[in-house]
């Protein structure tokens, strides 16, 4: 942590502080503000904020820290995790409107308080008296083994093991769940192909009946129309066939006077081939309306037909015939579903033996880990006024009667993390019973586990620049224990 920076939280208007590198400690008399300040750092690591935080006249509080994370590998992973570029620093914001309302950002970039919540235990790890922060937590303490070890090889190919067999079991679930419904979904599919197959329906057959349909229901109209038509261009005395004939006949005798006439010609003979062209569709028409009389009521029924279709299987004739095509398709994976269930079972065993086997060398790594952990941990601790303190990290199992996964005869919970879980355990003096450390230790203890397990985990690799804060850490204690904690 470099830099903080607050405003309108509680009595503090506005405060900047910077941080040199190493111990810094912040101290002063009662009211003067110091658990404001952890308060701010723990609005930037995600922790519910409340409106009455914001400091009375104004309208909100900000918060903003700056942490350099060169060489952090783990926050550079979750800050790709969250889409955000990579830079020298992570720059924190959250404001707390005294609406009710308040945002987040991360180097600018505008995010969740989850967001926070899942960077900020890579920058700065808060403790408080008889505030665990998650160091009794299963989840916690592995991970504390898993930052010791630094066996990000063998976490990762567990994580991808298991997203391999979640890939699996999911197509596998699949499979049994069409198995399991194969039979109504196979009487289904034949009865939409029945109905489909038994109307023979073409692309844009619709359409050209519709067509079809608008001339028959005009058809007399059309016929006087048409008679009409032909009387006036080219059957009647005065037709305009005849006419243009004889004009052309008059025009062309002109034009061998020598006259500049030929092209007037030329286009009297177009209009004569234009009325032709006319003619013969109005024939084509009239022909096209001289039908059987039942032929309308055939269009209907057949219109009516394909409307259904349309109306059950999609908005045109194109989508139930799409639909066909799709239906033959799923026929034929349930046809096979057995063979294909048998594999996908194959599949799925094989990838939970995978990674069962990624998870024991994991187990194993952690095992070994946490005794090597534990013992650094018990040497810092006789440094604190706590010799004779002994710790152990247990590993258990969780038996979860629904899950695929066998150890020893037991079906056990699993995760993308592993199978182990991690307990604790402590004896604080000489000769007494180990046991969780969640349950029996006291706040001055915790303290102090949680300062060595620090200052340990500072000399390995994932923690050496993580910022840990302390909030009266000393409470409690005096004497010869608060001069070795100092």
């Amino acid at each position: 942590l470099e830099r903080i920076s607050v405003r309108g939280l509680g009595i503090i208007d506005a405060v900047e502080l910077e941080f040199p590198g190493g111990f810094a400690a912040l101290t002063g008399e009662t009211g003067a503000g110091k658990s404001l300040l952890v308060e701010s750092l723990k609005l930037l690591c995600g922790q519910r904020a409340q409106t009455d935080m914001v400091r009375t006249g104004d309208e909100r509080l900000a918060v903003e820290g700056v942490f350099s994370i060169s060489g952090n590998s783990e926050v550079s992973d979750v800050l790709e995790e969250l889409g955000i570029p990579e830079s020298e620093v992570v720059v924190l914001r959250r404001e707390v409107l005294e609406a009710g309302r308040g945002r987040c950002w991360i180097n600018d970039t505008s995010v969740t308080a989850g967001a926070l919540q899942r960077i900020a235990p890579q920058l700065m790890a808060i403790h408080g008296q008889h505030e665990q922060y998650g160091l009794s937590e299963s989840g916690a303490q592995r991970n504390l083994v898993d930052d010791f070890a630094g066996h990000v090889d063998l976490l990762e190919k567990v994580q991808a093991k298991h997203q391999a067999w979640q890939n699996a079991a999911a197509e596998l679930a699949r499979l049994s769940s069409a198995q399991a419904t194969r039979r109504d979904r196979l009487d289904a599919i034949s009865y939409q192909l029945q109905e489909i197959n038994s109307a023979g329906p073409h692309e844009n057959e619709d359409e050209e009946l519709r067509n079809r349909r608008l001339v028959l229901r005009h058809a007399a109209r059309i016929a006087e129309l048409s008679k009409s038509l032909f009387d006036d261009l080219s059957d009647g005395d005065a037709a305009v066939d005849d006419g243009l004939a004889r004009a052309e006949r008059d025009l062309a005798e002109i034009a061998e006077c020598g006259l500049p006439v030929r092209d007037g010609v030329a286009r009297i003979a177009e209009a004569r081939l234009q009325i032709e062209d006319v003619v013969r569709e109005i024939q084509g028409l009239k022909d096209a309306a001289d039908s059987d009389p039942d032929e309308l009521e055939s269009i209907e029924t057949r219109l009516h037909l394909l409307d259904q279709l349309m109306l059950k299987y999609g908005g045109s004739l194109i989508e139930v015939l799409a639909h066909r095509d799709a239906l033959v398709r799923e026929r034929g994976e349930l046809e096979s579903v057995e063979d294909r269930l048998d594999e996908a079972q194959i599949a799925a065993d094989a990838a939970l033996g995978d990674y069962d086997g990624a998870a024991v060398k994991l187990d194993v790594s952690r095992r070994k880990a946490g005794d090597r952990f534990a013992a650094k941990v018990e040497k810092v601790l006789r440094k604190l006024a706590m010799d004779g303190t002994r710790l152990e990290f247990r590993w258990q199992t969780k038996v979860e009667a629904s899950s695929p996964l066998q150890r020893d005869g037991q079906p056990v919970a699993f995760d993308a993390n592993g199978v182990n879980e991690c307990v604790l355990f402590l004896a604080a003096n000489p000769g007494e019973e180990l046991r969780p450390m969640a349950r029996i230790a006291s706040g001055g203890e915790l303290s102090r586990v949680h300062l060595a397990l620090r200052t340990v985990l500072r000399s390995c690799r994932s923690s050496a620049g993580l910022t840990l804060l302390f909030d009266e850490v000393d409470s409690g204690l005096g004497g010869a224990t608060a001069a070795a904690l100092a």
